[in-house]
């Protein structure tokens, strides 16, 4: 398949033969059917599941009217490019089946891919039964039909370290939540402990048992002619709850 840049062929020759006109009109059909682009996203609500998309490939038209002086733009082969085309109410693919799913905050600046369905789409996102549908609508290949795919990303941001190849992995920045009210926090090898109950009530036995120590050996005349029974008890209960995990950048819903 040819990857030379595009080199402007959108006016046909005075007296063009049939394969220049085959060529030209082949091309042209290519860019009216839309399948797959990119796009970058420019809101997302998380409730729909719907997303506002920028395409990031842009259409290349000819210039119908003049804007450098002294061309005549039906005599020459002038081109630009449209401003991008913004998509609304597009909804985002993720990945779910059997009552499970994942997903991950959607922010704007995101990149993805765009598939544009071949039919309809709105009869088969509104149906209320599990059964194929009639598109109704006459439109094949709309913008407006679109799927939005995210994770496609430009060369420049590749996910870095890079991929494991011998394991699969999960990652975020801030929080991963196993479970859809995931509140319980995971413990790891570098999470903070906070002490249970009687680990505080042990430690302060233990704290107050060395400071009346202290008191008696400063004590006069000094320890050896202290009264008898009047060194410290110290506890003899270990505690038994050591701590909790109070900090965790893993949730769950339950145990």
């Amino acid at each position: 398949m040819s990857r030379s840049n595009r080199t402007g062929t959108f006016e046909l020759p005075e007296n063009p033969t049939l394969a220049e006109l085959f060529k030209v009109f082949g091309r042209r059909m290519k860019l009216s059917i839309r399948t797959n682009t990119v796009a970058t996203v420019q809101a997302y609500n998380p409730a729909t599941q719907k997303a506002t998309v920028r395409l990031d490939i842009l259409e290349i038209v000819k210039v119908l009217v003049q804007t450098t002086p002294g061309i005549d733009p039906n005599l020459s082969d002038q081109t630009k490019a449209s401003p991008p085309v913004i998509l609304t109410d597009i909804p985002v693919a993720w990945p779910r089946a059997g009552g499970g799913y994942l997903t991950f905050p959607l922010l704007p600046g995101d990149t993805g891919e765009i598939a544009i369905q071949d039919r309809g789409l709105q009869q088969w996102l509104n149906r209320t039964a599990n059964l194929p549908v009639d598109p109704v609508q006459a439109a094949t290949h709309a913008l407006s039909d679109a799927v939005f795919h995210p994770g496609l990303s430009v060369n420049q941001n590749p996910i870095a370290p890079a991929t494991d190849a011998t394991g699969a992995v999960l990652h975020h920045d801030a929080f991963i939540k196993l479970g859809r009210a995931a509140a319980l926090g995971v413990a790891r090898l570098t999470d903070t402990t906070t002490p249970g109950a009687s680990m505080t009530l042990w430690e302060t036995q233990i704290t107050a048992a060395v400071i009346a120590m202290a008191a008696l050996f400063n004590a006069a005349p000094g320890p050896v002619l202290s009264a008898p029974g009047s060194i410290p008890v110290f506890p003899t209960n270990p505690p038994t709850d050591l701590g909790i995990i109070s900090s965790a950048s893993a949730k769950v819903s339950s145990e």
